[in-house]
């Protein structure tokens, strides 16, 4: 039986393709992951008392107060809670606003 040889061009194809295939991930998983994040840290820098806000836990409220840390929410007359600032997902308002754009 003869022995098969190998070397390294018989590897080329298969490191291209490899290569091909890490840059796909990059291009499809990694790249928009990061931009939803520095969109969310954006969102949580610009958070201002008066924004209309839902968390990530789905609760609605009204910031009260900014803290370092925190924000206060007021999620029904006298109601207030203290959330973390990263819990804060979206402002309602940006939601109202998409929905017009869309309808357009």
């Amino acid at each position: 039986m003869p022995q098969q040889v190998y070397s390294w061009s018989n590897l080329v194809p298969v490191v291209v393709f490899v290569g091909a295939l890490v840059v796909m991930f990059w291009w499809i998983v990694v790249r928009p992951e990061k931009k939803r994040i520095r969109d969310h840290i954006e969102l949580v820098r610009s958070l201002k008392p008066g924004d209309k806000v839902v968390t990530a836990g789905g609760i609605h409220g009204t910031i009260v107060e900014v803290k370092e840390r925190v924000v206060e929410l007021e999620v029904a007359t006298k109601v207030v809670l203290t959330v973390d600032k990263y819990a804060v997902r979206r402002r309602v308002q940006e939601d109202r606003q998409r929905e017009e754009q869309k309808k357009r």
